[in-house]
């Protein structure tokens, strides 16, 4: 679908899932790393535990389908080289602090002046204007800002954050779709490029707050509670104990609740499950959540994940495995959707990949390892841009590539 659009990469954890999108779209998307490699590259998990710029999963796992060449931006010549791409680009993604391209004469607007088309799109913890625009973030600190931590775990316990970088998805999807947006603007209507400017706080913001924290808030003007694993409108829903592992439930209308009351019954023999009080709406069994739990809680740890799984299906009721990477990874319905693509990489092997969450029948999405460091260096240097061979080896002992 963007097959025949060039995308420079200078972004950093904050950016990447955002390009590894274009390139699974088909864009050209040349990543630019400092000489020793981008940071992403010194970051674990390592393949057999050995600290080596080639053996991040880390880095082969969000870099897949991507070019690699090396570049020096805070040198004369590799501003210049820098200035050279952009000539042939139609965007520049960038992570860098507020300000700093614009210090090395790489600003959007200097840019312009090479590529009037070009889309500079910029991801920073807070965006490129406002009094926080220069401070440092991080994932956690992203989740602390954006209110996703404050209605994130136990009502007793203290705020928690979400697994995995969550952060540092939400940019990079809004990113992809403004750089896609701004594409199409460009050649059907401007034929100009812009700036796109994502603050991972306020894509955040988007996530946490949404409709029921933020709502509630204006309307009583106090602070949602946190619920854990509990819902407050709907008893029971939450976590419960298997034989080998965990489910969640809810059972979220008066049926349900019947339906699963006498398999509790069924299983148990416990009368009290089915006492008048605990029937109707969900609401109405939120006074007795803890009597409810106790009870959903010996039913649950007496059956495996799958025989409860297998059995709410037939008697129409929704309870689920809480799955294991393990679960996941070997799903049949992953497998047999063609969820996962073997990638075979030169230093850490074939390993599993997750293709696209999107598909069409009229595009063959990419499935091609993540680059060596600089290994499209001669490539794009001498083939692309017409530099001599033998002045590659004066760049690299000059630690400008």
């Amino acid at each position: 679908m963007l097959q025949g659009f060039r995308v420079l990469d200078l972004g950093d954890e904050k950016g990447v899932y955002c390009t590894q999108l274009l390139a699974l779209l088909g864009a050209d998307v040349i990543k630019i790393e400092p000489v020793g490699g981008e940071k992403g590259r010194y970051r674990g998990p390592f393949y057999k535990d050995e600290l080596d710029v080639e053996g991040s999963l880390y880095f082969q796992w969000f870099n897949t389908n991507k070019r690699s060449i090396t570049l020096n931006l805070e040198t004369k010549d590799g501003q210049s080289i820098f200035k050279e791409l952009v000539k042939t680009a139609d965007v520049v993604l960038e992570t860098f602090p507020v300000g700093y391209l614009k210090s090395l004469g790489l600003g959007s607007e200097e840019l312009r002046k090479i590529n009037e088309g070009l889309i500079v799109a910029s991801i920073t913890p807070f965006g490129q204007t406002g009094p926080n625009k220069n401070y440092k973030s991080s994932d956690i600190i992203t989740m602390a800002t954006c209110g996703m931590m404050q209605v994130t775990g136990s009502p007793n316990g203290p705020p928690v954050r979400l697994g995995n970088e969550y952060s540092h998805y939400a940019p990079s999807q809004f990113a992809s779709v403004a750089i896609t947006a701004a594409l199409y603007y460009r050649d059907a209507v401007s034929g100009k490029g812009q700036d796109i400017d994502i603050s991972m706080q306020e894509a955040m913001i988007v996530y946490a707050l949404e409709q029921h924290p933020l709502m509630t808030y204006q309307f009583t003007g106090e602070n949602p509670r946190r619920t854990g694993f509990e819902s407050t409108f709907v008893t029971p829903t939450g976590l419960y104990p298997a034989k080998d592992g965990w489910v969640m439930l809810t059972m979220s209308s008066a049926a349900e609740w019947d339906t699963f009351a006498k398999w509790i019954y069924e299983e148990t023999g416990n009368e009290r499950i089915l006492d008048e009080k605990y029937r109707g709406a969900p609401q109405s069994r939120i006074p007795y959540v803890d009597e409810i739990a106790a009870m959903v809680k010996v039913f649950t740890g007496k059956q495996s994940r799958d025989d409860l799984f297998r059995i709410s299906q037939e008697r129409n009721v929704v309870i689920d495995p809480v799955r294991t990477v393990a679960d996941v990874v070997n799903d049949p319905h992953l497998v047999q959707g063609g969820f996962w693509n073997d990638i075979d990489h030169p230093v850490v092997g074939t390993l599993k990949y997750a293709r696209s969450p999107y598909d069409s029948p009229d595009i063959e999405l990419r499935s091609n390892p993540a680059p060596l460091l600089g290994q499209d260096n001669e490539h794009i240097y001498c083939e692309e841009l017409g530099i001599p061979k033998e002045k590659l080896g004066f760049l690299r002992s000059n630690g400008i590539i």
